[in-house]
């Protein structure tokens, strides 16, 4: 996971091609003016989710993992808490390899979370294969809404196997 400004993007250029792309495009483009809904920006290999969704519990949440997709998540309305866990989790199910998605939870013996706080002008990147639980509610809030992007960007390994 990579968590910072914005205004620092440009410091995680050459981390992969995806991301440099995505990169160019924030340069030129304000990520605040797009629909709700997807935008691609490199055909399926990055392109944008907007979506106006509500802040949860943790009790009522999941962690979810990628295989071929690393997320890039900012806030534009509202913040919300994330998590992940760098130590072992165990499937709730089967992975949906259309989708990209398969949730997980922490396994009883792992008590190694790690929290944030994704607000506007921040991002937070979660790497492929990284279980992560975004969309909870913030401390000092209550469940309530929010609207976000989340930028999906092709691993490498797949970079030539993904329509651009």
């Amino acid at each position: 996971m990579i968590y910072d400004g914005l205004s620092a993007l440009g410091l995680y250029r050459g981390l992969s091609r995806g991301l440099d792309v995505l990169i160019d495009w924030l340069d030129g483009n304000d990520p605040a003016s797009l629909p709700i809904g997807r935008t691609e920006i490199l055909g399926d290999k990055v392109f944008a989710n907007v979506m106006n969704a509500r802040t949860r519990t943790p009790e009522d949440a999941r962690f979810e993992t990628h295989r071929r997709y690393m997320d890039v998540q900012i806030d534009l309305d509202g913040a919300e808490s994330f998590m992940t866990t760098p130590g072992e989790v165990v499937s709730d199910g089967e992975f949906d390899v259309l989708g990209d998605k398969g949730y997980c939870h922490a396994s009883p013996d792992n008590a190694d979370l790690l929290v944030g706080t994704l607000e506007r002008g921040h991002f937070a990147v979660f790497v492929i294969g990284e279980p992560h639980m975004p969309n909870l509610v913030t401390e000092d809030a209550q469940v309530g809404p929010i609207k976000k992007i989340c930028f999906k960007v092709v691993g490498d390994a797949f970079w030539d196997e993904v329509r651009g």
